[in-house]
């Protein structure tokens, strides 16, 4: 008989773990108790006996429960203000940040290992500031610039304040590191479509790295799509590499905006770019927009899950989301902030919403009829 389906989820403001478990044959549990340990409990199907792990020790009076499939349970107390929480609930920085890379470290495909960045000819890497920064001018100043006929120019703070791509200097953004063409090699370029940025690929295994940003005069290269060469070597003179899944980095990205936006409900399209104005006309509208979609609610970003897959606690965002496929489904969202994923990315980001969607027992899958629930992977 297959183990149970199971997933566990911390429930950090009310000091609650949440248990749902679920029988893949439909075979009832014969008894359910709490492990010694109190990290598990100890699930009885007469003489065949499972456990489902727990994301934190549990306080509790028994170690009896009543057989169900879903269960609220007090965590630790002791636990949630030991130093090992901590570390699974305090901030983590943004991998390869300016702090992180040096001068001998390389950027390589993530898929083949070639070097796009060799090591040691980028002499310098600084950190990008947010993208809305010159949007948010206007907030900041309470007397704007005015022109001799008395008009605000706080839009001319972008023209201003443009950031450009710097010979031997990596730009770091959270999602993206912004280079100079000239530095980088074993790189070709594809225009996709006629309305948005060029596509960096790979010149020998063809998997896109990044776009053009024509205008920053440079392109981006997305995290996602490369390993990070540490500078260091192997035995066998291999580069010890530094890499991260894409759950994890669409996760943080996914955190940023909640962060920078104040928002939790997000419309995810494909498009050239995430945060990317290649694809903008000058009325500041996207040209020939794809009317497919993801509707994504961030309702938990950090949060401890254990699950049947992976038994060992892991940071994770929790999310529900419904798929949107036409205009005016896209028009009734209302006014929503729209992120932009290249069109393999946007692919494989619903691969991943899928997946975790069947990963969980059946009365997770749905909320509220039209929602789907699922979870991102995070740093």
């Amino acid at each position: 008989m297959p183990d149970p389906l199971y997933f566990c989820e911390l429930l950090p403001n009310i000091k609650q773990v949440s248990v749902s478990i679920e029988s893949q044959d439909g075979e009832i549990p014969t008894s359910v108790g709490l492990h010694p340990s109190k990290r598990a409990l100890t699930v009885k199907y007469g003489l065949r006996t499972a456990h489902v792990m727990l994301p934190t020790p549990i306080d509790s009076p028994s170690i009896t429960l009543t057989p169900a499939t879903t269960y609220r349970l007090s965590a630790s107390q002791t636990y949630l203000s030991s130093g090992e929480y901590e570390t699974f609930s305090s901030p983590v920085q943004d991998p390869w940040d300016a702090s992180f890379v040096f001068s001998e470290c390389s950027l390589r495909c993530i898929a083949c290992t070639t070097a796009i960045i060799p090591g040691g000819r980028i002499q310098k890497w600084k950190n990008l500031p947010s993208e809305h920064w010159a949007d948010m001018m206007d907030l900041w100043h309470c007397h704007k610039p005015h022109n001799k006929n008395g008009t605000s120019e706080g839009s001319r703070y972008s023209g201003v304040g443009r950031i450009v791509a710097e010979s031997a200097v990596g730009l770091v953004d959270p999602m993206y590191f912004l280079l100079r063409r000239d530095d980088c090699e074993n790189i070709t370029f594809e225009q996709t479509r006629p309305n948005e940025a060029e596509t960096v690929t790979c010149q020998i295994c063809n998997v896109p790295l990044g776009i053009v940003d024509a205008k920053a005069d440079g392109i981006r290269l997305m995290k996602w799509s490369l390993s990070l060469g540490l500078g260091s070597f192997k035995e066998n003179g291999d580069e010890v590499l530094d890499s991260y899944t894409l759950s994890q980095w669409l996760s943080a990205h996914l955190q940023y905006l909640v962060d920078n936006t104040g928002q939790r409900k997000f419309l995810v399209k494909p498009g050239a770019s995430i945060l990317s104005q290649q694809h903008l006309d000058g009325s500041g509208k996207r040209v020939e927009e794809a009317s497919e979609g993801v509707h994504i609610w961030v309702f938990n970003p950090n949060t401890l899950i254990t699950r049947s897959q992976k038994p060992t606690p892991a940071r994770a965002v929790k999310v529900y989301y419904q798929t949107v496929r036409s205009k005016e489904e896209v028009d009734g969202l209302g006014d929503i902030e729209t992120v932009y994923l290249p069109q393999a990315v946007y692919d494989q980001f619903g691969r991943l919403l899928e997946e975790g969607n069947a990963s969980l027992p059946g009365d997770l899958r749905t909320w509220a009829g039209s929602w789907q629930g699922g979870w991102l992977e995070r740093f």
